[in-house]
């Protein structure tokens, strides 16, 4: 008989403020609502168990300064990304890439314009509607299609990557460490966010300062912190569905670690990405004082969204699993997060 294993996760946190948008209760109602209208949910038990993880109030605490339209969009936005990515995670369809190969193909049509009809999922019209709305935003700041091309691109990237993900479940296969760190910022979707924020709040960085070196390192050190404490605090929740793309199952495969190895290993990386972020946001060159502004907002929002994740993940119904005993399949598993 395997033996009970007990894994204690160390404490993640970062050294800037919790904050919270104060719109943070009406905005997640409406978000729950705008679940409800379009029918994305299987049964009255989904749509209890998606208002308890609080969406919203993720949202909320990433952009704490939006207004509330602006954060309705980005709370309903967040709301498509992740229940598609559930989706893929936790059915049938997530082990079975062609299928969902075929769906994401019609979803990236209907953001690059297409009309959804009859023969088309809810997830179809939902997205319908968000491409709409997030239209107004490109006729209100006078943004060229080079806007939502890249929004649509940012789009790709993720869906393309979850397919990856999906062919490493249907295999029962654990990616290499080198592959996992490459598309886990895909994955998580990330970038389609930053992306939203430009369009939604009407800031916008030159091309050159979005791929200067620093900024880059700086972007990518928060998709790493961000990617990386929600594998951790998830663990025990994707253990139970079998996961194969979890950064502890990679290390613990790669390096032959116990899963406590693994969650330390893991911890001691997520740590030592919030290092870079702070050492490089100290550090970034100026680029004149109009830019140098929005710059400094965009590192605000960098680290708002470190924050709510992190926070918001403690809290949530979504990852609540983390605290019972659940049955993995390496035993009888055991996994305390840190009291929040």
């Amino acid at each position: 008989m395997t033996p009970a294993q007990n894994i204690v996760v160390p404490e993640l946190d970062y050294p800037f403020p919790p904050v919270i948008n104060e719109h943070a209760d009406a905005v997640h109602r409406g978000t729950v609502e705008w679940v409800r209208r379009f029918d994305l949910l299987p049964n009255e038990r989904a749509y209890r168990f998606f208002a308890a993880s609080g969406l919203g109030y993720l949202v909320a605490r990433n952009h704490p300064e939006s207004e509330p339209s602006d954060l309705q969009l980005m709370s309903d936005w967040y709301a498509w990304l992740f229940l598609r990515d559930d989706k893929g995670d936790a059915s049938a369809v997530g082990r079975q890439p062609e299928r969902l190969s075929a769906a994401d193909n019609r979803l990236l049509d209907i953001l690059e314009g297409a009309n959804a009809d009859e023969s088309d999922e809810p997830l179809a019209h939902a997205l319908l509607d968000l491409r709409v709305r997030l239209q107004e935003y490109l006729y209100r700041y006078d943004l060229t299609d080079v806007w939502m091309r890249r929004l649509v691109r940012a789009v790709r990237e993720h869906l393309e990557a979850t397919l990856w993900e999906a062919a490493n479940r249907a295999r029962a296969t654990v990616p290499d460490i080198e592959s996992y760190i490459r598309m886990r910022p895909l994955t998580g979707g990330l970038s389609i966010v930053t992306e939203l924020i430009e369009i939604i709040e009407g800031y916008h960085l030159p091309a050159e300062v979005r791929e200067h070196a620093a900024v880059r390192r700086l972007s990518g050190a928060s998709h790493n912190i961000a990617c990386w404490a929600n594998d951790i605090i998830s663990l025990a929740k994707e253990l139970r569905c079998g996961e194969v793309n979890n950064l502890v199952v990679v290390l613990s495969n790669e390096f032959d670690l116990t899963l406590q190895e693994a969650v330390d290993r893991a911890a001691r990386m997520h740590d030592a990405e919030v290092q870079v972020f702070v050492q490089t946001a100290a550090q970034l060159p100026s680029f004149g004082p109009a830019v140098d502004e929005i710059l400094a907002r965009y590192v605000s929002v960098l680290q708002a969204r470190m924050r709510g994740i992190l926070d918001w993940s403690y809290q949530s119904e979504r990852y609540r699993i983390t605290e019972e005993a659940s049955k993995a399949p390496v035993g009888e598993l055991t996994i305390a997060l840190p009291r929040r």
